[in-house]
């Protein structure tokens, strides 16, 4: 098999846990990653960039640079030119956003044909003949950039339940009596309907109000046990007939705009509960997606048809984190995720030729989010209940598994192929807010009370606020604050000149932030009585971190992996209990050791360099990264191919020299 591959698919799976895999793997589960890792090379020691989280990770392995390069510096970018707290930060998804150039961009200039499915913050595409499904949110249903806090746009909107019970941002109603139903010649004993005004939630475009229309019925003597869901009082029309626990097919209808125009819908149901007399009821609905919308070129996602895949806002964590449904069902919508990215990528490589294809699959970062600290020994002592989140951790996995296992049904064995996840995570552990340690320093007030004149009235300020623990953050008074943290590791100085209502004099700037980094390092959490900052660099140092520029803070702090919340404020070497911090990191192909463990220190920076090389691209004039020759059978493989090209260039020479002679003529005589 020739050294060089025809092609590359980058396969990124969000926060996918190499240790985990291997373990699933060890038990005889999941044989495509099992085939990947073993006849190809899967890295030890692969250390994502800092902050550990989703934008800036994918823009660094889309271009092969450091966050200081590509300035998504954290999940949202700072609002330049106003106040450096929260409330002027940003949702960094957008490609414009990016300063450094994508690999993708790169290869559409010379011409190769390019293929990019749901990847974090590419949208809009800048490629003239590459195609590009979603990269505006975490889900191609969705759009997040630009918006503040965690906001989501949908398409359409969000998942929706329709419930009689009191659940927090549900549509609630009550059965009565059901009548004017047509074609329905038997409706059994005592049918009950429910009105359901639709409230739908985070819409990108308003919906028009809508009420659809649920039908409980009996089939026998054991009370109610099916509900129809209905846009009408029409079974001609109803979307589905539904028992307890059973989703529907797949369901596409037409949603009625405000503006008077109509949107092509596609969604799932699942019930949920149904009493015997119908007094506790809940009907689950998926986002209402319209997977056109963002789509380059605009007609390419139509051809994209998924019977079993669905959306759901931040996989379902919305919908779990109120009670909505349990753990079966948010790990069936993770599955049913991972299902569209299926259909999608195939659908793609089906109908469309390429040499470079790239997609981002999200579920595994929202399992997560729900289950690791259930899954860890050292967070959950409850050996029942880390055996199911194990179960559901493996369910979630082999989804992936299928997933990549008919992706490279098509693609073809001369194709290098790599696995990558953008970072790891652990556990969650204690909450620290960085204003317990800088309100006793005297370094931020809150606005709800007097600036402390003393260091005695500092240290009350101090314990006042300990005892705040577990509240809604408070916001500073910006008008008296030296020091105002911003996103997950940040902090600024509020530095006169500079920021509005800055109140640090410039020549006072490095002092104030030796200050922070002081009180940072000393503060102890009074639950725990440990310390939780395990580094605090002045801007100038975080170049050591691949941090630089005008996106991110004066001050820059990581926490030891036992505290925060999974991954973003911990270092890319942080492990504790089961987690890891570092990435997932697998090549295999063409050219590729077979068996190997890469056991160099590496990054995410360092992928597309040596995708560059194994295939003979052009490098994007930001990359940054360096060839991982370690993971090639021969690293010196270019090297051979240039000698044998610089020996025939010479033999051809020889022969052209000697073309006027005879072959007898070895040399002339004097």
């Amino acid at each position: 098999m020739a050294s060089t591959p025809k092609r590359v698919a980058v396969i990124g799976m969000d926060c996918a846990l190499p240790a985990l895999i291997e373990k699933h793997i060890a038990e005889g589960h999941l044989p495509t990653f099992k085939k990947l890792i073993e006849g190809g090379v899967i890295a030890d020691n692969c250390l994502v960039p800092y902050p550990t989280i989703t934008p800036p990770n994918w823009a660094t392995i889309a271009t092969g640079t450091w966050p200081g390069t590509h300035q998504i510096t954290d999940f949202h970018q700072h609002v330049l030119g106003t106040t450096p707290d929260n409330t002027n930060t940003v949702l960094a998804f957008s490609s414009d956003r990016w300063e450094a150039e994508p690999l993708w961009d790169a290869a559409d200039k010379a011409g190769r044909k390019c293929i990019v499915l749901n990847w974090p913050g590419a949208w809009p595409s800048k490629m003239k003949n590459g195609i590009m499904i979603g990269g505006a949110g975490l889900t191609v249903n969705e759009n997040r950039d630009g918006l503040p806090n965690m906001e989501i746009a949908f398409s359409l909107c969000g998942e929706m339940l329709i419930t009689t019970g009191p659940y927090p941002l549900a549509i609630r109603g009550e059965f009565a009596e059901a009548n004017g139903w047509q074609n329905a010649p038997e409706l059994g004993e005592e049918p009950l309907e429910l009105a359901a005004k639709l409230n739908f939630p985070m819409p990108k475009d308003k919906p028009a109000p809508t009420t659809w229309w649920v039908l409980a019925r009996q089939s026998g003597d054991d009370g109610y046990d099916t509900v129809t869901l209905s846009p009408t009082k029409d079974l001609n029309d109803a979307f589905c007939t539904l028992s307890v626990g059973q989703w529907s097919p797949q369901i596409v209808t037409q949603v009625q705009m405000a503006d008077g125009t109509a949107r092509q819908a596609s969604f799932r149901c699942k019930l949920l509960e149904l009493s015997e007399d119908a007094e506790d009821f809940r009907l689950l609905l998926t986002s209402l997606a319209d997977t056109t919308v963002y789509s380059s070129p605009p007609d390419v996602a139509k051809e994209i048809v998924s019977a079993e895949g669905t959306f759901a806002g931040g996989g379902g964590l919305r919908a779990y984190a109120v009670g909505w449904i349990d753990l079966e069902t948010y790990v069936e919508m993770a599955v049913q995720q991972t299902r569209w990215l299926e259909d999608a990528a195939t659908t793609l490589l089906q109908n469309h030729d390429c040499d470079m294809f790239f997609m981002h699959s999200h579920p595994p970062d929202w399992a997560y989010h729900v289950m690791l600290t259930d899954l860890d020994p050292v967070t959950s002592a409850d050996e029942a209940l880390r055996a199911k989140a194990w179960d559901a951790d493996l369910r979630v996995y082999e989804a992936q598994d299928r997933m990549i296992a008919r992706i490279l049904e098509l693609i073809g064995k001369d194709t290098l192929v790599v696995l990558v996840s953008d970072h790891g995570a652990t556990a969650d552990g204690p909450v620290f807010d960085p204003y317990e340690a800088l309100v006793p320093a005297g370094l931020a007030v809150p606005e709800d009370r007097p600036a402390p004149e003393t260091a005695a009235e500092a240290d009350t300020s101090g314990a006042r606020l300990a005892a705040r623990r577990g509240r809604p953050p408070f916001q500073p008074d910006n008008a008296r604050s030296k020091a105002i943290p911003q996103r997950h590791i940040y902090i600024y100085v509020n530095l006169k000149g500079r920021d509005p209502n800055g109140v640090v004099e410039p020549e006072d700037y490095q002092k104030v932030q030796q200050e922070i980094i002081d009180a940072l390092y000393t503060w102890v959490d009074p639950k725990t009585g440990k310390k939780p900052v395990a580094l605090a660099l002045t801007k100038k140092d975080a170049r050591l971190l691949g941090l630089y520029g005008n996106q991110i803070g004066d001050v820059v702090y990581a926490l030891y992996p036992w505290f925060g919340s999974q991954h973003g404020q911990i270092l890319p070497t942080g492990e504790w209990g089961l987690g890891s911090l570092k990435g997932l990191l697998v090549f295999n192909g063409p050219g590729i050791k077979k068996g190997g463990r890469l056991q160099r220190t590496c990054g995410l920076t360092d992928i597309v360099p040596t995708i560059c090389y194994a295939l003979d691209l052009p490098v994007p004039e930001t990359a940054e990264g360096a060839v991982l020759y370690q993971v090639f059978k021969d690293p010196n493989f270019k090297l051979k191919d240039i000698q044998k090209l610089r020996d025939g260039l010479a033999r051809m020479e020889a022969a052209l020299a000697r073309q006027e002679r005879e072959p007898w003529d070895k040399h002339d005589c004097a």
